[in-house]
């Protein structure tokens, strides 16, 4: 993925969480749906909180002013 012509490495679960954003443009979706999809790679439950740094995360990699994103 490139940012203003800069490529941003994404982690695996940052990525898949991108993926999930990115085949619901337009859609609102809720915590309960999110984490029902960010299922770890050894099927491990991820928990709101870990939801809510992945988001995060993915907002300042995203987003020129994170605290107004505008994606």
């Amino acid at each position: 993925m490139y940012k203003n012509g800069e490529e941003i490495l994404l982690t695996a679960m940052e990525y898949r969480l991108f993926l999930i954003f990115a085949n619901h443009i337009g859609q609102v979706l809720s915590r309960n749906q999110l984490l029902k999809q960010m299922w770890d790679v050894a099927g491990d439950f991820v928990n709101d909180n870990t939801l809510t740094v992945y988001i995060k995360r993915l907002r300042e990699k995203v987003e020129d002013t994170p605290q107004n994103p505008e994606r």
